[in-house]
């Protein structure tokens, strides 16, 4: 029994030259497709959680390190801490990362590609990297250690490799200021007094109310003629004398924690950064696949190695928890996760789904399995967002709910591969007329909750629902690196945001599904009336875009290294 009669395979249609013109036609449109998807993800990860207006230090933080003898080696402290402001003077490059995200093991291995010349580089200032694991609500030190750390690991990192934390950042600010001495109710905390007579040299005093932080230890600093006495009972009360002539002007600042992934604007990974001798962030990347490369990047790196990068300096936002400004963050990471490098090559495969669904209307109704006309373009579009909408359910009940019991970290990398084959065997069969009965799972899958034009009632409504599920979920090893921090994020900060946040995240991915659903609605029509005499066609480019889908998801979850060398 042959392919034809085993499984309904024909292999002729290899010999037709319009299932040849169709990959032609396929391969023009999934590079435009998938181009344009990467474009307009740079466009929107270039500006998000920035500030080119008000230059500020970039945050200082402490982070627990692997801490091993040699890559850690001196640049940590006795019990494996690093922390960012004891290594002013030395070009740092910070890599937010995760085990289980495949964008950041593309920026890994650039990172590594570059890392021997970065050493040996003959500039003014040392240039050192450290990778920070952001998932550190599900990836544990140990974890982290077991990828990066050991030696005979294939994703081993020859640079300090740490984790975040809710903690992590170090913050201080000036929360009351006056003159003279003063009486001023505090709460716990970790706080010190700065007093000066007429812009003299600052005496400063440190203090602990309850259980404060190391954070200002040491912070002390005694100046002639000035005396700062501090008393403290139910209040803080403390006196100013000096000897020196002028008015006596004191700041009282406290020293707090922030959370690593909201004080560094990392919701969305991977990010890195290139901080300069002085603490200033100078370049920013958020794709281990540029569109533009890594030269722009690489280049902000040798300048600030030669101290060359001041013009380059810019801020990351400050940080706001107010309703609107987390969903307005939301908004921002639905595009991030729409456009993100794992989607570009579903982008194209659902394009053409949708074009050869209209192509087929007529068709279908005539053969009586379509009782009416599709639905409106957007109600289609509504109903592919509604099936992304209903897997990140699915992910955020995982990690809100369930997430003490599974670990996401480790499978959604393989759950996304799995996708990718799918997708190749689904589109070998689509183009050769076979059935998916070949995988006895799949077909079941396929007669329980899809229809195709082969079967007696074709449900359009059905499979564009699926399809919104099938975008999200091969795309998952780069929305989860978006998704699984935010909703993380917001579980910590609570509150109304916590709703904001999400409500922006689900109205801006349903908007661009709606958006690119209705967009290729509107013009498939003259795609098809110019494609019409070749009724074959429109099917056969869906069948090679779905297997360029899987294919190029394959190689870009499988081949980092050799992508890496090609940016």
């Amino acid at each position: 029994m042959g392919l034809k009669e085993k499984f309904g395979v024909d292999l002729g249609v290899f010999k037709d030259s319009t299932t040849w013109k169709a990959l032609g036609i396929g391969i023009v449109l999934f590079s435009i497709i998938g181009y344009a998807g990467l474009s307009m993800f740079d466009l929107a990860s270039s500006g998000y959680g920035v500030d080119r207006d008000n230059i500020r230090l970039a945050p200082d933080f402490q982070v627990e390190t692997v801490n091993r003898s040699v890559e850690e080696g001196e640049l940590v402290n006795d019990t494996g801490w690093f922390q960012l402001s004891d290594h002013r003077g030395k070009v740092v490059i910070v890599d937010f990362m995760a085990i289980d995200c495949a964008n950041c093991h593309l920026v890994q291995a650039h990172l590594e590609s570059e890392y021997e010349d970065w050493q040996e580089y003959d500039g003014d200032y040392e240039i050192i990297v450290v990778s920070v694991g952001m998932w550190y609500s599900l990836e544990s030190l140990g974890m982290l250690n077991e990828t990066f750390g050991d030696d005979d690991s294939d994703a081993h990192m020859p640079w300090i490799v740490a984790t975040g934390d809710t903690d992590s950042v170090l913050k201080s600010e000036v929360i009351h200021s006056g003159v003279n001495s003063s009486e001023v109710d505090l709460g716990d905390g970790t706080y010190c007094i700065e007093a000066q007579v007429n812009g003299s040299a600052k005496e400063v005093s440190c203090f602990d109310i309850g259980d404060g932080l190391t954070d200002n230890d040491d912070l002390d600093v005694d100046v002639e003629g000035i005396e700062l006495t501090i008393l403290e009972n139910s209040s803080v009360n403390f006196t100013i004398e000096t000897t020196l002539e002028g008015n006596i002007t004191w700041e009282i600042i406290e020293f707090l924690r922030g959370d690593m992934v909201e004080e560094y604007q990392a919701q969305a990974i991977p990010v890195v950064l290139v901080i300069d001798h002085e603490g200033f962030i100078v370049a920013k990347e958020s794709s281990g696949t540029p569109t533009g490369g890594w030269d722009d990047f690489d280049g902000a790196v040798l300048a600030a190695a030669r101290g060359d990068a001041e013009d380059m300096r810019f801020s990351l936002a400050e940080v706001d928890r107010s309703a609107s400004a987390i969903f307005t963050m939301g908004l921002l990471l639905g595009v991030l996760v729409y456009f993100s490098p794992c989607a570009f090559p579903i982008l194209p495969g659902y394009i053409s789904y949708y074009v050869g669904l209209g192509q087929r209307e007529d068709e279908l109704i005539e053969a009586g399995k379509l009782e009416s006309r599709m639905p409106a373009h957007w109600i289609l579009g509504g109903l592919a967002a509604l099936g992304q909408l209903t897997f990140f359910a699915i992910i955020g009940i995982v990690i809100l709910g369930l997430g003490s019991v599974i670990n996401l970290s480790g499978v959604l990398h393989y759950f996304a591969l799995a996708v990718a084959i799918l997708l190749i065997v689904l589109g070998a069969f689509m183009l050769t007329g076979g059935t998916a009965h070949l995988l006895g799972f799949v077909q079941k899958l396929v007669d329980k909750y899809s229809t195709t034009e082969m079967d007696d009632r074709f449900t359009p409504k059905r499979n564009m629902y699926l399809w919104g599920i099938g975008y999200s979920a091969a795309s998952i090893d780069c929305t989860a690196a978006a998704v699984i921090p935010f909703i993380a994020y917001l579980a910590l900060i609570g509150g109304t945001a916590t709703w904001t946040g999400l409500a922006g995240l689900m109205l801006s991915v349903s908007l661009l599904m709606i958006a690119v659903t209705t967009v290729v609605g509107l013009g498939q029509q003259r795609f098809i009336n110019i494609l019409r005499r070749s009724t074959g066609l429109i099917k056969a480019i869906g069948a090679w875009m779905m297997m360029m889908a899987g294919i190029a998801l394959t190689f870009y979850l499988t081949q980092p290294e050799l992508i890496a060398s090609w940016m």
